[in-house]
């Protein structure tokens, strides 16, 4: 259990390092930061099966378009958790209730 343990703490600490490290690119230099944001979302949506990749590839799109003029930070996290929340809604909790109607039948 130790071995578990021990990694969960390195990986942690590792997370945290880089949190860090990328708080602080985007506080210095936001241009750099967003060049690795999106490359790094390019790998991500590339690492998912091929079917996923358009539909993921559409919702970035609309993410980093609503997000364009947000301005503000407040508005910026208002329009998060908007888009969030209408995903739940309108995305999964219904996928959830299909799969538990298929399953109860």
């Amino acid at each position: 259990m130790e071995k578990v343990d021990k990694e969960k703490e390195e990986r942690e600490n590792k997370s945290l390092e880089e949190h860090a490290r990328r708080s602080k690119l985007f506080k210095e230099n936001r241009f750099m930061f967003e060049i690795e944001r999106k490359k790094e979302i390019e790998a991500l949506i590339k690492s998912a099966p091929p079917e996923y990749q358009k539909k993921l590839k559409e919702t970035q799109a609309e993410w980093d378009n609503t997000m364009k003029g947000a301005g503000y930070k407040h508005n910026r996290l208002i329009l998060a958790e908007h888009m969030l929340m209408d995903y739940f809604h309108g995305y999964f909790v219904p996928a959830v209730n299909n799969a538990a109607e298929k399953k109860a039948e």
